[in-house]
């Protein structure tokens, strides 16, 4: 009789032992770097040169001991430092990814965070991403200095500070949390105090508990603060507690731009608690280690994304700003012509401005799309923080550039973009040890040194003032004017005025074809008229240019107060504007508004004309 010896076969896992996983931190932290690298460098470059221009760092006892007048004033001048390198994005941004991943090492070790839990460790690298780029518009308005970097560079010290509460042992655990209270709080502010709390997590979720080092962790958290407070004159008491957080407010308008900083805050006091499984030595299967991953994964590029500001009216506006600053009229028309969504009146305001300086206004200035988006933000935003001193510079309002310059300056702080608006405006007014007072300040600036000696030689010779292609472009707008009057931070409704309603002896061919641009954007007859003459007198030997005709026909048609029937127009022209009349009657548009498709089919035929302008662009608000 035979035996069956054979044994039931059984299904075996794949499994996937801990000790192996010892490279998943590098390798998950490099997939990050480069992915965050490449992100900021194909997406986000003109923005991080913007953002170090809204900057400043200056190595001077004054700069520094300015930054010390409130809590967490070297975290501030730390981020301000690292800024600067956003000069050069690929550099900078370089450096930032790698404290990003200097700060997901760091978590892993002061945690204790398992290989395999390896993604866990990102989570506070991604939220500092989130919190760099969730600002948008914000950028220009907010007054925390150094904002780009002074979470990242509080974090890093929080970590840094736990790690050395871990490293010390007995009575030196006492001692380590008085040093960061008492020191840690006037050098990185709020960050001091996130250490203290999550030493208390860690104690708490210890199962040696130490009721005495939490009992001191509580008291100094509390009264470092007040204690303080007689020291730092120029911080409310209710900012105390909160230096060195983002200068936002409380309110339910704000609230979404907290949400990263809120689970940053939240994840070093809820991660002592976390017992993890996977202990060294432990095997799970891979099935579930490459479904946490791919879990942990998407929930980050969830969260990222979400945070990340993409409005593309934005990146146009950052984009057109850099192209204006290098004098490169044509780029700034071709991003405007490359846009699909209604543009803001920043870019539109940009486009004209460009127009003019390449002399196209008069036959191209309605070719493109035209309109009033919002800016796409929560808070309020002024367009002349966003570009109206580059605006007033470039219209030779120079008195406007300068005054805005150094209210801002005194609202926000100072940043390079205002002290080199403050030199030009200076040497264009004949001011030049005013000039000379700011350029001896950015030449102590690690990346503008050899922009503000290239100023100061036109000081010491004024004649290459004129020959300048920048001033160039400005001094046939430039007219001096000892009054004082307003604008109300409305940039566009002055500088319309202003242009339209201007006329002396000193205009020139450029500020005349300027004033009669802003007549066709104000619609309103007498002043087109008066604008009109005015350009043709200047203009004498020049073709009028096809808008100017497309104006000059429509108006002349709807009142009779001027005679058009000598005028020399295209023929193109008028028998343009004869169909557009044959088919304004055939499609009578009562309301524009509440006739989406009408519109659409005027903007197809006639949407490169003045007469689309004045019909169908209404009720346009500037901000």
């Amino acid at each position: 009789m035979k035996t069956n010896n054979t044994k039931p076969k059984t299904q075996v896992k794949a499994t996937i032992e801990e000790s192996k996983l010892t490279r998943m931190p590098l390798i998950a932290g490099a997939a990050f770097a480069i992915i965050t690298w490449a992100l900021l460098n194909i997406f986000e470059h003109e923005f991080l040169y913007r953002v170090q221009e809204l900057s400043l760092w200056l190595p001077t006892k004054v700069y520094f001991d300015e930054r010390m007048m409130v809590p967490g004033g070297l975290m501030t001048y730390i981020a301000c430092f690292l800024t600067q390198f956003f000069y050069y994005p690929m550099l900078g941004s370089l450096i930032y990814v790698a404290l990003l991943i200097a700060t997901q090492l760091l978590t892993q070790k002061v945690f204790a965070i398992p290989n395999s839990w390896t993604l866990l460790a990102l989570i506070p690298s991604a939220l500092i991403l989130c919190c760099s780029m969730e600002v948008g518009y914000w950028i220009f308005q907010i007054k925390t200095q150094g904002y780009f970097y002074s979470m990242l560079v509080g974090f890093l010290f929080t970590l840094l500070a736990i790690r050395l509460y871990q490293v010390t042992k007995g009575w030196g655990r006492y001692v380590t949390v008085a040093l960061i209270a008492a020191a840690g709080y006037p050098l990185f502010g709020f960050y001091a105090l996130l250490a203290l709390l999550t030493i208390i997590a860690f104690e708490l979720a210890s199962k040696e508990r130490n009721i005495g080092l939490v009992l001191l962790c509580l008291a100094a958290g509390i009264a470092t603060p007040i204690l303080y407070y007689n020291v730092y004159e120029q911080t409310r008491f209710v900012r105390m507690f909160v230096a060195g957080m983002p200068a936002f407010q409380f309110i339910k308008r704000d609230l979404g731009t907290w949400v990263p900083y809120i689970l940053l805050y939240l994840f070093p006091l809820v991660i002592p608690f976390i017992r993890f499984q996977c202990a060294k030595g432990h095997i799970q299967t891979k099935t579930r280690f490459i479904t946490t991953q791919a879990i942990a994964i998407a929930v980050m590029v969830f969260v990222v994304q979400l945070f990340w500001f993409r409005d593309p009216n934005f990146r146009a506006e950052i984009k057109m700003n850099h192209a204006m600053e290098r004098l490169e009229w044509r780029k700034v028309l071709d991003i405007a012509k490359s846009q699909e969504q209604t543009p803001t009146r920043l870019m539109v305001l940009n486009r004209n401005l460009a127009l003019l300086k390449l002399g196209k206004a008069g036959d191209e200035m309605f070719h493109y799309l035209d309109g009033g988006e919002a800016p796409a933000s929560p808070f309020e935003i002024r367009l002349m923080q966003v570009g109206g001193k580059m605006l007033y510079y470039h219209y030779a309002r120079m008195n406007f550039c300068y005054r805005w310059c150094l209210e801002d300056a005194v609202e926000y702080g100072w940043k390079v973009d205002y002290i080199k608006y403050m030199v030009k405006t200076s040497i264009i007014s004949g001011e030049y040890p005013l000039a000379m007072k700011y350029i001896n300040t950015l030449k102590k600036t690690l990346f503008y040194k050899g922009w503000a000696e290239k100023y100061e030689k036109m000081i010491q010779s004024p004649e290459l003032i004129a020959k300048d292609r920048e001033f160039a472009s400005i001094l046939p707008l430039y007219q001096f004017e000892n009054q004082l009057d307003g604008d109300n931070t409305l940039v566009e409704i002055y500088l319309l005025n202003y242009f339209a309603h201007t006329y002396n002896e000193l205009n020139t061919p450029m500020f005349d074809e300027a004033s009669l641009m802003c007549a066709l954007t104000l619609k309103d007859i007498p002043t087109f008229w008066n604008c009109f003459f005015r350009y043709a007198n200047s203009h004498k030997t020049s073709r009028m240019p096809t808008h100017y005709q497309e104006a000059a026909l429509l108006y002349g048609n709807l009142e009779k107060n001027v005679d058009i029937s000598k005028m020399p127009f295209d023929k193109s022209v008028k028998m343009r504007f004869q169909d557009f009349m044959r088919f304004s009657q055939k499609h009578a548009v009562k309301n524009v508004e509440r006739d989406p498709e009408a519109k659409k089919l005027f903007y197809d035929r006639f949407g490169d004309t003045f007469w689309y302008f004045y019909f169908f662009i209404r009720d346009v608000k500037s901000y």
